[in-house]
């Protein structure tokens, strides 16, 4: 079987490496152009948990129909109690910039409920602390704008305001996967290399396997952006092209060296 395709490759050689450049030049075209990949949030409408829930959000008068995130706000003071007026005052204080904002559907905080249960939630067991709960309009990296730009609006001079919740930690999440895969690959990449080197003794024959998995990561990047204008493709597509690209075409390239 390699004999044949080997022959084929060869009698087809420069359609082959014509073929083989503008696919490339296409990926390439593709990553320049750039693209936002889902990073939370439901993916395409086409599967059926996407089917299901549109048919209760259009069946269920109670259920909101919009895509909306959360965040957490928690409000601390050493000195004062949730209780006190102060405390209150100066949670009102700091959420006033953003209390009439378009963009927040709902604002809970343990002073807005009437329920005494949920103000007991919201209050930390030492009385000191004070949760508030947000939830916008938005979801992926536009929520993550959204929260960024109401966050830094929120401050206070008595109290100490911290930002966490879904919102604020996905995008950590993110951050710290693209950094970890960044790491992995300037690490792997030459430690492949390096023992390809030892194994074949030879650098065109450790060059081989290396090359055609760095021409398989930026053809996979490429396509995810292109399909990405289409329909919807996770962020998280990026790391299995890396992860699975590099290693398959090495595996599969060993058998072309051998």
């Amino acid at each position: 079987m390699f004999a044949s395709w080997g022959r084929f490759v060869y009698r087809f050689r420069w359609a082959t490496l014509i073929g083989s450049g503008v696919l490339l030049g296409l990926s390439l075209v593709s990553l320049f152009m750039g693209g936002t990949l889902q990073s939370g949030g439901p993916l395409t409408s086409n599967l059926e948990a996407a089917r299901a829930a549109n048919l209760l959000n259009s069946q269920l008068a109670t259920t909101n129909t919009k895509p909306t995130s959360t965040f957490d706000l928690i409000f601390k003071s050493n000195s004062l109690s949730v209780s006190d007026t102060a405390f209150q005052s100066a949670v009102g204080d700091a959420l006033a910039p953003i209390q009439n904002d378009s963009r927040i559907l709902s604002m809970t905080t343990p002073y807005s409920t009437d329920n005494p249960r949920v103000a007991q939630a919201l209050t930390s067991k030492d009385g000191h602390e004070a949760l508030v709960l947000v939830q916008v309009d938005a979801t992926g990296q536009k929520a993550w704008s959204v929260y960024a730009d109401l966050r830094s609006k929120v401050n206070s001079s008595s109290l100490q305001v911290t930002g966490t919740g879904f919102v604020p930690v996905n995008q950590a999440f993110n951050k710290t996967l693209e950094a970890d895969l960044q790491r992995a690959e300037y690490v792997s990449l030459p430690v492949t290399l390096l023992l390809l080197i030892l194994i074949f003794a030879g650098v065109v024959a450790a060059g081989l396997p290396l090359g055609v998995g760095l021409l398989t990561i930026v053809g996979g990047i490429g396509g995810s952006f292109f399909l990405n204008r289409f329909t919807d493709v996770s962020q998280y597509a990026i790391n299995i092209v890396t992860l699975i690209g590099l290693g398959v075409s090495i595996d599969y390239s060993l058998f072309i060296v051998n």
